[in-house]
């Protein structure tokens, strides 16, 4: 769980929401918040302001939250990439 899903999960609960009303509130299936809290989904921005509102929260704190994890993941991919590219250089050696 990456976190932006982490903290929307605590505003949610803070603000006793179930995931269905939530989803309600923003137009989306409960399935999708679902995927946000706990697999690392990352909306739209327009999404984070709107779910923002709902869970009054600022829409600079969740903002922020998507492009730390954002910004995580492409570290890590790229991380994986240079370790996949050493390994394939070191067996044709």
């Amino acid at each position: 769980m990456g976190e932006l899903g982490r903290r929307i999960q605590e505003l949610r609960q803070k603000r006793k929401l179930t995931i269905r009303a939530l989803a309600e509130a923003v137009g989306k299936t409960p399935g999708y918040l679902s995927r946000v809290e706990t697999r690392d989904e990352i909306p739209a921005a327009e999404l984070l302001c709107q779910m923002s509102e709902v869970l009054k929260e600022k829409p600079e704190t969740l903002l922020d939250l998507a492009k730390k994890d954002l910004l995580r993941r492409a570290e890590d991919q790229i991380e994986k990439k240079s370790a996949d590219a050493l390994n394939l250089y070191r067996r044709s050696r």
